[in-house]
């Protein structure tokens, strides 16, 4: 519950970046949208609370997702992934000596239609 108020409370912050995403999904007002699908307890997270809240907490998220759609000739599936890094916050900068390093993500999920389950290291 936390996490979905402090979600709702970067989109309500920022709501001029989210509003054409969420004019996108909905027919809903920014005040509307986070009422009916990011507060309640219950209601699928799409791109927009993941990009909320990676920039909200300053995390970089991985969403690792199987997708079929890139199958190899043996049947295997390819694991798939979308990295949301913040465009906010106090992460340090990813430029040392002017070279630029890939941020590596702090928390991976796994996207399983209509849910997210958190992925450990080995």
């Amino acid at each position: 519950m936390f996490f979905r108020f402090v979600t709702s409370g970067e989109i309500r912050k920022r709501s001029e970046f989210f509003e054409p995403f969420i004019l996108g999904l909905t027919n809903a007002t920014v005040e509307q949208f986070c009422k009916s699908s990011v507060e309640p307890m219950g209601e699928e997270s799409d791109h927009v609370h993941i990009t909320a809240l990676s920039d909200a907490l300053g995390v970089p998220i991985r969403v690792v997702y199987l997708d079929r759609s890139s199958c190899d000739t043996t049947g295997g599936v390819s694991v798939n992934h979308h990295d949301f890094i913040p465009t906010t916050g106090g992460l340090p900068s990813a430029t040392t000596s002017g070279i630029s390093e890939t941020i590596k993500p702090f928390i991976s999920l796994l996207y399983r239609p209509g849910h997210y389950d958190i992925l450990y290291p080995k």
